[in-house]
Order: C-alpha cells, then sequence, then structure tokens
C-alpha cells in the first residue's frame, strides 16, 4: 500500500499541474492494478481542506462536496473514514472540518467533550464552548 501526501492528493483534486498530474495518475493506476487503495491519513485531510479553502479559494461546501466524493472512491483508504465523512457532512452545517474531525478522534477515544472557544459549533453535543 502507498500513501499520499497533501501535495499528491491536491494535485489530483485540482489537476493544476499537468507534470505532476501525470505522475499522479500513474502511481493512482499502479495502485489501482494491484488492488491496494492508496491510504489518505487524516491529516491530509486536514490540509487539504485548508489549501482548497484558502490556497484556491474554494467555498467551505464546494470543498467538502470534494472530499466526500473522494472519500467514496474505491481507490482510495482513509484513516478514519466514517469520521471524515461525518466531520464534513457537520462541516457543511456549522463549524470548520479540523474541529469537526478533532471532536470525533477525542470522542473516539474516550472523551465526553471537546472544548473550544468557537462559538459556531455550540449546537453539537461533542463541544462544550467555553
Amino acid at each position: 500500500m502507498k500513501a499520499w501526501d497533501t501535495n499528491l492528493l491536491v494535485r489530483h483534486l485540482v489537476e493544476d499541474d499537468a507534470a505532476q498530474l501525470k505522475v499522479v495518475r500513474r502511481e493512482l493506476e499502479l495502485a489501482a492494478r494491484r488492488g491496494a487503495p492508496v491510504w489518505i491519513a487524516d491529516v491530509t485531510l486536514v490540509e487539504s481542506f485548508w489549501v482548497l479553502r484558502h490556497g484556491y479559494g474554494l467555498e467551505a461546501d464546494a470543498v467538502c462536496e470534494v472530499l466526500l466524493a473522494l472519500t467514496e472512491d474505491a481507490r482510495f483508504g482513509f484513516q478514519s473514514g466514517a469520521d471524515v465523512r461525518l466531520a464534513l457532512e457537520r462541516t457543511r452545517i456549522k463549524g470548520d472540518f479540523p474541529e469537526h474531525l478533532i471532536s470525533l478522534a477525542a470522542r473516539r477515544a474516550g472523551a465526553v467533550k471537546t472544548q473550544t472557544f468557537d462559538r459556531a459549533v455550540k449546537r453539537f453535543a461533542e463541544f462544550k464552548v467555553l
């Protein structure tokens, strides 16, 4: 199995560098032929979210749609696929993807609440706004 960092994933998603895209597509093809999905870490998705939002100027909803579609692509495997999908769905309601993913990981680790100063997430049960 191979793992990708943020710059490979972003090249795959935005297709903005022809030479690098060619390499990314070749690597994805090789992984598919081997029947081994490319592994994507949570931190890679968080970085990609921020790069697409702030580097490429995409709206949060658009980034959520792109990343949700990615989680449906069988060529990829994810560190926390179910949590990623739920965090993206919650981001579409209110808040930010990284904080939702943090709260879900914390819950999985046994935390009752994730403490935050961000009032945008006060409606979600995993958070305690201080």
